[in-house]
């Protein structure tokens, strides 16, 4: 019952996504395209296959999108804080426990995503945004590129996730080898859910400012940025 729940509350996260592409590029007509990307179960049955294909992909993402607001914050931290940032970010790519990884992700993407809306609510964002150098708003530009490509991706892989889950309910001797599917549910609705919540706001505040906000497009290449 709890992964039904979760996977109800995921739906509900990517309703808003799909609000949020539709205004940040047409990403909405977009999802059909890159279904591709993430394989939605495997007709010949190699679950294990498909959950490991699955969870690589769910950490590729995690990473991205909680680099993305990393940066974003970064932005407008003191070098104290981006020094603090930079270390946990470290840290994450050290680790080589795969479950491990993902909690601390997890909980980093929770925590940027919490001070990115709070700034953004507070009007702190707003205030400071006008005032950055040529190369934080470039920074600012280019996390915002790589969350909406990260964004676009949560959906495909939700989708698939579910698919997944759905399938596994007429086998039961396959729930166990889905734990890492339902696990990695959660942050992938996170990132949905912002995709089509602050982060609009965050989109509209850097474009007011002039900062150049790429389209993105089923073709968009992720950017390297350095926090």
């Amino acid at each position: 019952m709890k992964m039904i729940s979760k996977t109800l509350l995921v739906s509900a996260c990517l309703l808003a996504a799909h609000a949020a592409h539709a205004q940040f590029g047409g990403l909405a007509n977009l999802v059909g395209a890159a279904t591709g990307t993430a394989s939605a179960g495997n007709a010949g049955g190699d679950v294990a296959g498909d959950v490991s294909n699955f969870v690589t992909k769910s950490a590729v993402l995690g990473a991205l999108s909680s680099r993305s607001l990393t940066a974003i914050n970064a932005a407008f931290s003191s070098d104290e804080q981006i020094a603090a940032k930079r270390a946990a970010l470290l840290a994450i790519e050290q680790i080589t426990d795969p479950k491990e990884k993902q909690a601390k992700t997890a909980a980093l993407y929770e925590s940027e995503s919490a001070e990115a809306k709070r700034r953004l609510d507070s009007g702190e964002m707003e205030k400071s945004i006008g005032g950055l150098d040529a190369t934080k708003k470039k920074q600012i530009g280019n996390a915002l590129l790589n969350f909406g490509i990260g964004s676009l991706q949560a959906v495909d892989l939700t989708k698939s996730g579910q698919n997944m889950v759905q399938k596994a309910s007429t086998n039961p001797m396959n729930l166990m080898k889905l734990m890492p599917v339902k696990d990695a549910l959660p942050l992938l609705g996170k990132v949905a859910s912002d995709a089509g919540g602050f982060f609009l706001g965050m989109v509209k505040l850097a474009k007011g400012a002039n900062i150049a906000v790429p389209e993105v497009k089923v073709d968009s290449k992720v950017v390297n940025i350095d926090v």
